[in-house]
């Protein structure tokens, strides 16, 4: 009996720690529009708050349109994206940028 309570007082004592780790190594999503783009960074209006964001664009980066791939130089002022920032901390670099379809011609 006294071998039950302690693995159940122990797997009680280690329960609060498991909460901490459980979000470690996600990453972070920026969803917004982009309000400036060059061939190094792309600067997004988070649509949640309104915060601005700049973001350099690498050679890894990868930019699709729907399944597509497109060019840096393909994005547009206006253009909604969601943006994956690895793990978020400074300085912001963007792993993929998913942008919104493009919009209709008339």
């Amino acid at each position: 009996m006294t071998r039950r309570a302690f693995v159940s007082a122990l797997a009680f004592a280690a329960l609060p720690a498991v909460p901490a780790f459980a979000h470690e190594g996600h990453d972070h999503k920026l969803l917004g529009t982009v309000t400036e783009i060059t061939a190094a960074r792309l600067v997004v209006r988070a649509t949640k708050d309104g915060a601005v964001s700049t973001i350099a664009i690498v050679a890894t980066t990868k930019i699709t349109r729907g399944k597509a791939k497109i060019a840096a130089t393909d994005l547009r002022v206006g253009d909604r994206v969601v943006v994956n920032l690895g793990s978020g901390k400074a300085p912001l670099t963007a792993k993929a940028v998913q942008a919104g379809p493009a919009p209709a011609t008339r």
